[in-house]
């Protein structure tokens, strides 16, 4: 540099700070220290424009590195709980009220509920078939026929009946097949025939009669079939409704979730969009000195690309929060406004957890509900055997008549009705016995029913082992997703240290041509890789939470562990979802054993009732002898 020229200019400044730089540079790399500064807006530049950016480090977070790395107080999630989308108005909500008000609000919820308590009423509307049955009738009768006979009138050609009758009763099928019926009649009959004595008359006439199956369509098991078949059904809703708001809870965990995630990401964009317009400013500032067009060209199209991926993440939060607001389907929520921004409050950063997978699979088998509804449609498919079995046999009906009847002159059916306990009864009993030829139909049904039975009991193994599958499944995924979250800590500290290498190497390079214009393209690239980083650390955090609920799903005890339990107040039909404190999974209380995957194939093997109602299915080994001998001919 020449005498002549002023020792205190502008680019003078620009090569004592450069120099400095260089030298705290290179104290840094030789140090490796321990803690790496989080990302941080460069600064604006002078109004020469000719300073350059502080040192990052000394006003950043920090990305605290010890055993498995974490994010400690990351920069971006303060930011992402206030107003992002400049909406006038805002609605903060974490994850607890997210759930209560979608155990109370959600449509989906609310129908599959009313779903369980159709089925329920369906017990009511089968039991009441054995609900005693109340009978009144009563009427007015004339007969005006001509005679052929005059025994019939005794001398009138015409035979003139006029009669008055009241009756009521009551029939009941009981529980064991049988048709009960006892009525009670009363009336007043008068006629021109001069043999009727006495004339006017008053009688009564109380009656009683008792149909008994003894063989077939007899015993409780099957006269109680379609009771019993519904309750099983109402069973199979309960576990259908349990995975029903087990799929909708975590489709609004996930929603929720990834709702964060989007803010998150929109937050780091936008950090990164703001990073690069420093750099644009601190490059049209030089434009006179060092810079030239080339470098202008580069950041206006990284700011250009950079921008783009920022309306693509503001148009997938304002979707996710339209999906958010659908699952929970809160009227509140309906009722805002489009533009008002749902802005969820939550921590990513939860420990891992250590599940057994010995101690998974065991709480799969016990709280899954798609395995206790194959287990319930299991014992539907043993009882229709049960049912056809009874089918098989002879109808054999016994049946017994009995009747009191009571006659008075002069319409004195009172005191006919007093007489009719005077005397004795009159009596009729009967067997009554049919049996198809061949019986093939009724054969036919229980071969049916044992292929039935067959085939609910390969979809239960096939739900066991599709449980395992799903629980090995979930389990790897979360530990994978826990590693990889502590794998993404580590490469963005990596990412932040490149960027402020990458940073002092432009502070010290300029100009237009040779390799400074490639130093300028790898810090817009290192720029890039850091927020992506970011944003795959954000990604990862929200993956590991989401496994763990998908793991819990896939174990059956979301609902448990969430503190959410469907019942029927006071044994109604009515269903509320209730929501109580959550439940650990270690405090859950697991099975002792694996139980075995292969359940017997043999269709004689059936095992013990699956149904609740002890002795509601008769199984083939406690049948009578005959039965089995019976049965064993028909094959």
């Amino acid at each position: 540099m020449g005498a002549d020229e002023p020792s205190d200019t502008s680019f003078q400044r620009f090569l004592d700070a450069a120099a400095l730089n260089v030298a705290e540079a290179a104290r840094r790399d030789s140090l490796e220290p321990e803690t790496v500064a989080a990302p941080n807006p460069l600064p604006a530049p002078a109004e020469d424009g000719m300073s350059l950016p502080a040192d990052s480090s000394a006003q950043a977070d920090h990305l605290e590195m010890e055993g498995n790395p974490s994010v400690a107080a990351p920069w971006w999630e303060s930011v992402a709980f206030s107003g992002l989308l400049q909406s006038p108005e805002q609605v903060a909500f974490d994850l607890p009220t997210v759930l209560t008000d979608t155990l109370e609000t959600s449509p989906r919820i609310s129908a599959v509920s009313r779903r369980t308590s159709i089925a329920y009423e369906k017990i009511v509307q089968q039991d009441a078939v054995f609900d005693p049955t109340f009978l009144l009738e009563g009427g007015y009768g004339r007969i005006n026929d001509p005679v052929g006979s005059t025994l019939t009138t005794g001398g009138p050609e015409r035979l003139i009946q006029n009669s008055v009758t009241a009756s009521g009763g009551f029939r009941k099928l009981t529980r064991r097949g049988a048709v009960v019926d006892l009525s009670q009649e009363l009336g007043t009959l008068d006629s021109n025939s001069l043999f009727f004595e006495p004339n006017p008359q008053g009688n009564s006439k109380i009656s009683l009669s008792i149909t008994q199956p003894l063989l077939a369509t007899s015993g409780q098991v099957y006269n109680t079939r379609l009771v019993t078949q519904a309750s099983i059904e109402s069973r199979i809703a309960w576990q259908e409704m349990r995975a029903e708001v087990e799929n909708h809870l975590v489709e609004t965990f996930q929603a929720f979730w990834r709702l964060y995630e989007r803010r998150c990401h929109l937050v780091q964009q936008r950090s990164l969009i703001e990073r690069g317009e420093q750099i644009a400013r601190l490059v049209d500032a030089r434009a006179d000195l060092d810079s030239g067009p080339l470098q202008r060209i580069k950041v206006q199209r990284r700011l250009a690309t950079d921008r783009d991926r920022l309306i693509e993440i503001e148009a997938e939060l304002r979707r996710l929060q339209v999906r958010l607001r659908t699952l929970v389907g809160s009227p509140a929520l309906a009722t805002l406004n489009q533009s008002v921004e749902l802005i969820p409050l939550a921590n990513p950063d939860i420990p891992s957890e250590n599940i057994d997978l010995h101690d998974a699979i065991v709480r799969g088998l016990e709280y899954r509900p798609d395995i206790q509804a194959a287990t319930q449609e299991l014992a539907a498919a043993g009882l229709s055997i049960n049912v056809t079995r009874n089918e098989l046999k002879p109808q054999l009906d016994a049946v017994f008549d009995a009747y009191l009847s009571g006659l008075r002159g002069d319409n004195r059916f009172f005191q006919a009705f007093g007489d009719q306990f005077t005397e004795g009864p009159g009596l009729t009993a009967m067997l009554q016995y049919s049996l198809p030829y061949g019986r093939r139909a009724a054969r036919s049904r229980v071969r049916e029913a044992r292929y039935r039975y067959q085939q609910r009991s390969e979809e239960l193994r096939l739900s066991l082992l599709t449980a395992r599958r799903e629980i090995e499944t979930a389990l790897i995924q979360a530990n994978a997703n826990f590693q990889l979250r502590d794998s993404k800590a580590i490469t963005l500290a990596a990412a932040v240290r490149e960027e402020e290498i990458a940073t002092r190497r432009w502070e010290v390079l300029a100009g237009d041509g040779g390799p400074t214009a490639l130093v300028l393209e790898d810090l817009l690239e290192t720029q890039k890789r850091r927020t992506e980083a970011e944003q795959l650390l954000v990604t990862a955090q929200v993956a590991s939470i989401i496994s763990l609920i998908e793991l819990q799903k896939a174990m059956g005890t979301l609902l448990k562990t969430e503190g959410i339990q469907p019942t029927r107040p006071g044994n109604t039909s009515q269903i509320e979802v209730l929501q109580t404190g959550p439940v650990e999974l270690d405090q859950l209380t697991p099975l002792t054993r694996i139980a075995d995957f292969d359940l017997p194939r043999d269709t004689e093997s059936f095992g013990e009732s699956l149904v609740s109602e002890s002795g509601m299915i008769e199984w083939e080994g406690s049948a009578p002898k005959d039965d089995v001998t019976t049965s064993e001919s028909m094959e």
